[in-house]
């Protein structure tokens, strides 16, 4: 994970890893601070031939390391006597895309204002501080008063340019999965693209995504071994009731296809289109409009191939994941969480000069039309620069939903959850809904906009899914140190219940086998597991009582509490709680959750805002509805921005971003 050398996913920004002169002088090593390989003074004793008479700093270079979002970032700071010369980052481990802006900006505003009062760079504020924080350090081993440094004004160098206009066939607003995904979709065929993108990285939610994929692939899947609980679910949704038609005809595929598979004496486990539209319309309140969800579930496994045509290596065999019972969640081979969904198209534009420009720090304001026709973009750029950016063919939408937004929440509220106003959310800080609130000034229609829903996992102090430790079908238990929930409960029930609790709070529970971290002591998160140690975001421990003790529940109940888990996962059969599935996710594809070798690990966990499932109303072709019923021409939405299937995620902004580029182009 720590190598700057990772393909950067920027365009138009080069991530500028060193702004320099040639270095000169000596190398101090640092950590958080304090110098590692000798104090201060011994520094300057080492560089004295350089010091200027008058000068402010012990002329050279200087290695330093502050935490970041996923461990150490490392960099290389060069000073001459009266100013800070380069700034060079030498290793780290944060996540592609969100960090590359900080990288590439904060060093060069730091260099130009020859200060440390640089603001953060939203939604990747501990990368921002961790650059900070270590040329801080670098400057105090060189001599300097950092503190001094963090009070020098900034010149306010953001001036608007002259007004831009731009022509493409496409215009993207959104460089997300579901924007990147119509932008490649569309200049396969033919199209020329411009995508423009708020902030000033790309990737939006997806690459804050665990990296999980569902597809309908019943040759993949079949793999696994059929429990008794997962026929036992499958029995009970061809029994339940429902008004609908299409849904009744689900119902009874499926039926056919169990008596069929009954009487061939199968043991595996069994899916089919029917059965996971069946499935996710029960699993998701039956909200969904089961003609735009079969039409998703249905382009699940083309959307997947595709995805490894252009160059995604997926994993081979299908897992669970948080919020699901049926394993058939697909991830990379190769990348944490969502990263590989942003690259491969970031890659296939470069590789096949596909016509596509991407602009950031440009955020869209209005929807042009002319003669009832979406012709357009009218945009502003972060240094006020205006845009008009003119589609021959059309706009695609695929700005994500609003669940960074709380006054959209609170107003849209179905009153699922009693208290909004108190939720964090683990999205992208530019998810408040702008593509949604463009649209209905041009007459679209929305649905289901009530329907937000949370995830269970979440850091308790910041809201973020990540850091963490272990995955979300591992054992969940409250401050009383007792289990309270089946872990593979749909996300609604999951979060209910883990609100429920004490404070709100419980604690995900793993051992060696299932926690998640790799040989170079790394979580499936991309973090330093000493680090998250550390910082008291994790707790580990060499046996069930100290690892009570340490996250402070009744030891005695904990460990009946993982006697009886542990028995579950065993036998398979868990009359307490009816779990259907002990078998490992994509993060533990090969173990199980059982709490069975030390060491033992826990980390507190309690529900944020998640997906908002409900957005402007669109058809299976990803066209957008308007208010009268119609199709509005000219504008097709993709991901999170749309309402009406109930499964958002990676599965949504991969079908529907590839539908809507083919629309657009009217393919």
């Amino acid at each position: 994970m720590k190598s700057v050398g990772r393909k950067i996913l920027l365009f138009g920004l080069t991530a500028v890893m060193s702004v320099s002169l040639a270095a000169c002088g000596s190398k101090e090593e640092s950590t958080g601070g304090t110098s590692a390989a000798g104090s201060d003074t011994a520094a300057a004793k080492e560089n004295e031939g350089d010091v200027t008479a008058g000068g402010t700093y012990t002329a050279g270079t200087y290695t330093a390391t502050a935490k970041g979002n996923n461990g150490d970032v490392t960099l290389e700071v060069t000073f001459d006597s009266d100013a800070i010369k380069s700034i060079e980052i030498k290793e780290h481990g944060e996540t592609p895309g969100i960090s590359d802006a900080p990288i590439a900006k904060i060093p060069e505003l730091i260099i130009a204002n020859q200060s440390l009062n640089i603001d953060a760079i939203t939604g990747a504020t501990n990368t921002s501080n961790a650059i900070l924080n270590a040329v801080a350090d670098a400057v105090n081993q060189a001599g300097g008063d950092a503190e001094a440094l963090k009070k020098v004004e900034v010149a306010d160098n953001k001036t608007a340019g002259e007004a831009v206009e731009k022509e493409a066939d496409v215009i993207v607003v959104g460089a997300g999965g579901a924007g990147l995904a119509s932008a490649v979709s569309a200049a396969e065929e033919g199209a020329s693209v411009i995508v423009i993108e708020k902030n000033p990285y790309i990737g939006g939610n997806t690459v804050r995504t665990g990296g999980g994929y569902a597809s309908c692939d019943p040759e993949a899947i079949s793999i696994h071994e059929m429990t008794a609980g997962q026929m036992a679910e499958i029995e009970g949704l061809i029994a339940r009731e429902t008004d609908n038609e299409t849904v009744k005809g689900w119902q009874k595929k499926v039926a056919e296809d169990m008596e069929a598979y009954k009487a061939e004496g199968k043991t595996q486990v069994y899916d089919s289109l029917e059965y996971m539209s069946l499935q996710y319309f029960f699993r998701f309140s039956q909200a969904a409009d089961p003609e735009l969800l079969y039409d998703l579930v249905s382009k699940s496994k083309p959307t997947k191939e595709w995805l490894g045509e252009l160059g995604f290596e997926w994993t081979d065999s299908p897992s669970l994941l948080l919020g699901d019972t049926w394993p058939r969640w697909f991830s990379s081979v190769s990348a944490h969480g969502g990263d590989g969904f942003i690259s491969v198209f970031t890659d296939a534009i470069e590789e096949k000069s596909y016509n596509v420009e991407i602009i950031k720090e440009v955020r869209a304001n209005e929807l042009l039309t002319a003669d009832g026709k979406v012709v357009g973009v009218k945009a502003t750029a972060s240094d006020g620069t205006e845009y008009t950016l003119n589609a021959n063919k059309g706009v695609v939408l695929a700005t994500g939903g609003f669940s960074a937004n709380k006054e959209m929440l609170i107003e849209y509220s179905d009153g699922r959850w009693a208290d909004i106003s108190k939720l964090q959310t683990d999205n992208d800080p530019a998810m408040v809904g702008d593509g949604i609130k463009m649209a209905l000034e041009v007459g679209a229609d929305v649905v289901d906009m009530g329907h937000l829903q949370l995830v269970p996992t979440c850091d308790p102090k910041t809201g973020d899914a990540y850091p963490f430790i272990g995955t979300g079908t591992n054992l969940y238990v409250n401050k009383e140190g007792k289990r309270f929930v089946n872990e593979l409960s749909d996300r609604d029930t999951l979060s209910n219940a883990a609100l429920a609790q004490t404070d709100g709070i419980f604690y995900m529970v793993c051992d060696k086998n299932n926690a998640g971290v790799g040989e170079d002591g790394t979580t499936y998160g991309g973090q330093n597991i000493q680090d998250l140690i550390d910082a008291g975001i994790v707790v580990k421990a060499d046996t069930l009582e100290e690892l009570a003790e340490l996250i402070g529940v009744d030891s005695a109940a904990f460990v009946e509490t993982i006697e009886k888990f542990n028995e579950a996962v065993k036998t398979g059969s868990d009359p307490e709680f009816n779990r259907a599935s002990f078998g490992g996710d994509f993060i533990n594809p090969d173990g199980n959750p059982g709490i069975f070798e030390a060491p033992f690990y826990a980390g507190a966990r309690t529900p944020s805002a998640h997906i908002t499932k409900g957005g402007l109303k669109v058809n299976t072709s990803a066209e957008v509805i308007g208010t009268d019923g119609n199709t509005i021409p000219g504008l097709c939405a993709a991901g999170e921005v749309t309402g009406g299937r109930t499964v958002a995620g990676l599965l949504e902004a991969m079908t529907s971003g590839r539908t809507a580029g083919k629309t657009v182009m009217g393919k």
